[in-house]
């Protein structure tokens, strides 16, 4: 994480100043991302959210990553499914020592970055765990759920 560091969240998270560094940062490079990222950044979030799925289709390039969680209001559940195509890095990184319960817990933060011709999606969890996925394509789709 490059912005919403885990360091950031620790104290709080209460510092607006990483959102208005990678809000500058996304008026650069909005031009090379993909419209549906965008999409998804600027008309949902993932605060909050649980992932319940993920599939991996490594010789095809193709991670998707199913995700349960709310509007932008924090009010509606939904359900967002998140294809990545051309993928060709998926870390995870969980943390090591006894608070670590072998759960992700909600998504907390995440960011994008272009890398030309990649782009780098990078999320970070309540249990401090992080995902980084870096690929060329990405789609989502997302509907009301039950509770």
């Amino acid at each position: 994480m490059q912005y919403f560091t885990p360091e950031w969240w620790e104290k709080g998270g209460e510092d607006w100043e990483p959102f208005q560094r990678f809000e500058t940062y996304l008026v650069t490079v909005r031009g090379n991302l993909p419209m549906r990222l965008l999409e998804l950044w600027e008309a949902h979030t993932l605060h909050d959210a649980e992932v319940k799925r993920i599939e991996s289709r490594f010789p095809e390039g193709i991670l998707v990553m199913v995700l349960d969680g709310w509007d932008r209001e924090l009010q509606n559940p939904i359900r967002y499914c998140l294809s990545f195509g051309g993928v060709t890095e998926f870390d995870q990184l969980f943390p090591v020592g006894p608070d670590f319960k072998e759960e992700l817990g909600d998504l907390g933060y995440w960011e994008i970055e272009f890398l030309n011709p990649t782009v780098e999606v990078r999320m970070l969890f309540v249990s401090g765990a992080e995902f980084r996925v870096c690929f060329k394509e990405f789609s989502f789709e997302h509907r009301v759920r039950e509770v």
